[in-house]
């Protein structure tokens, strides 16, 4: 089954991605993560975009 992976979805593995960044020694894996983050952030905005369109 396949599952539903809305903006909120998204938000929310930006959200993670921040907080493991945040917490991270590494300062590369923090830079990965953040910019993994702003990827989230985007395709959280562009599922908004696509679903207030649809409505």
């Amino acid at each position: 089954m396949d599952q539903i992976r809305d903006s909120i979805y998204y938000e929310q593995l930006a959200r993670v991605a921040r907080l493991k960044a945040n917490a991270s020694d590494d300062p590369f894996l923090a830079r990965r993560l953040r910019e993994a983050a702003v990827k989230h952030e985007q395709k959280a905005r562009k599922l908004k975009r696509a679903e207030q369109a649809s409505e």
